[in-house]
């Protein structure tokens, strides 16, 4: 028995020597294939616009599930020279050549143009006045770029309220898109499978997601193609249709934030009709702040005023884990204001801004004003042809910067922001060099408002590393 033990342990110990001794080999078929470095143009700049206001129930209001436009918005930019066209998806709208009035659209339109980027080579937007005995209110939106994931501060679907979200896929190719809405509290929900066909459009009742609700985010991610997205908030007060508004994609989450636009007119009237009466609470303009993080964060919004004669307010509050709140904001007197919000964690933000006027009728009216995409270099953003248009430019940064508007230069303080009147039916090209601003272009017409958000339309190039084996 122990010779045998013997034998297996020299046998083990010869296989473990062979096997550590062996020479090894290496074999090659053929040279060694080197990596190339290629470099990969940017996609060609294409804008969607949302087209014209959407009514629900059909055109006699009766059909559930069913969706009517309105008339026609008036698609307008510029282009820098390269070579643009305005298509109507499905063959609805008409084009006219020459800036800045492209075309009119009855439902959503593209702009193509060549490689070149950036809102100076293409910038869109639309505006619409409403007077429809279901919906009123003057609705303007800046024409998108569009994207995998997006997010939308706004929107309620309380009683008296209406949300619907408006999906757009320009592409000719399908795109499933999951919808996310968060609410006041946490509440969430979602809609995984909504399918949206190559060069169509879905809308989606935000009231079958999160009903009830009167403080909304929702969170769109495409998959298959890039879609763009936008909300469509209508108020109901009693048998009075009392404002609409298209609401556009909030800045990316962060934990520094500037909202440009906050221009108060009416507020005597607007704080006298909600002090009367609770379903007026939304004439008081109001911060809306998103938290993604699954803790609390802390937050604090500084209301800056444009000039010296108006007087602004702080506000330090918490917004819960994966939750969305409203905050008043109390005390503005008219004037043009800006928020600006830090944050302990990234967070996303928009203002709801009311317009009322007792004298008007319809009365009310009010626009949803998105966190700003931070821009540097030049920047384009064309007016629209009617109403009164005001830029508001913002500086969240600790010194002050100077900016040309259509070539007159103006400086911004540190934490500032300004008011620019801008010409109708013009392009304001907006340059701030190397410092990151915000601006969104503010339109009153007889007493109804809308914003149309400053945009630096780009995509990127890369270059990738390729191997072929």
């Amino acid at each position: 028995m122990i010779k045998r033990i013997l034998i297996l342990l020299a046998a083990v110990f010869t296989l473990l020597v062979s096997v550590f001794f062996a020479p090894k080999f290496a074999v090659t078929s053929g040279a060694l294939v080197d990596t190339n470095s290629v470099s990969v143009a940017a996609a060609e700049l294409k804008l969607v616009c949302p087209g014209a206001a959407i009514l629900s129930g059909g055109s006699a209001g009766t059909s559930v599930g069913s969706f009517a436009r309105i008339g026609q918005a008036a698609v307008l930019g510029s282009a820098g020279g390269s070579n643009t066209s305005i298509q109507p998806l499905n063959g609805a709208g008409s084009t006219t050549t020459g800036s800045p009035a492209f075309g009119a659209a009855s439902s959503a339109v593209i702009g193509l143009t060549s490689q070149q980027q950036g809102s100076t080579a293409l910038n869109a937007g639309q505006l619409q006045s409403v007077a429809n005995a279901r919906l009123n209110g003057l609705m303007g939106a800046s024409c998108q770029a569009p994207s995998t994931d997006l997010w939308l501060i706004g929107g309620d679907t309380s009683t008296g309220r209406e949300t619907l979200l408006l999906l757009t896929n320009p592409s000719n190719a399908a795109a499933t898109v999951s919808v996310t809405a968060v609410g006041l509290g946490g509440a969430t929900a979602s809609s995984s499978g909504v399918s949206v066909a190559a060069a169509s459009s879905q809308i989606v009742p935000i009231s079958s997601i999160l009903p009830e609700t009167k403080s909304i985010a929702v969170h769109v991610v495409s998959h298959g193609s890039a879609v763009a997205a936008w909300l469509q908030q209508r108020t109901l007060r009693g048998l009075s249709y009392a404002g609409a508004d298209f609401v556009s994609p909030s800045a990316g989450l962060s934990t520094t934030l500037q909202v440009p636009g906050i221009m108060i007119r009416g507020s005597k009237d607007g704080n006298a009709l909600a002090a009367a009466n609770p379903d007026y609470f939304d004439l008081i303009p109001t911060l809306r702040v998103y938290n993604p993080s699954s803790t609390t964060v802390n937050f604090v919004a500084q209301i800056f005023g444009a000039d010296s004669k108006t007087f602004g307010t702080v506000i330090r509050d918490s917004v819960p884990g994966n939750s969305v709140s409203d905050f008043t904001i109390t005390g503005l007197q008219d004037g043009d204001y800006s928020a600006f919000v830090k944050a302990d964690s990234a967070i996303s933000a928009s203002v709801r801004l009311p317009r009322t006027n007792k004298s008007h009728n319809p009365a009310t009216d009010f626009a949803w004003l998105p966190a700003a995409q931070n821009l540097s270099g030049a920047n384009a953003i064309t007016v629209p042809a009617t109403g009164v248009s005001k830029l508001s430019i913002t500086n969240s940064a600790t010194s002050a910067v100077s900016v040309s508007v259509n070539g007159s230069t103006i400086s911004i303080a540190a934490q500032s922001t300004v008011t620019v009147a801008v010409p109708a039916a013009k392009t304001i090209l907006i340059d701030s060099g190397s410092a990151a601003i915000g601006a969104t272009l503010v339109v009153d017409v007889s007493g109804s408002v809308a914003a149309l958000p400053v945009v630096n339309y780009e995509n990127l190039g890369n270059r990738v590393d390729v191997l072929v084996r």
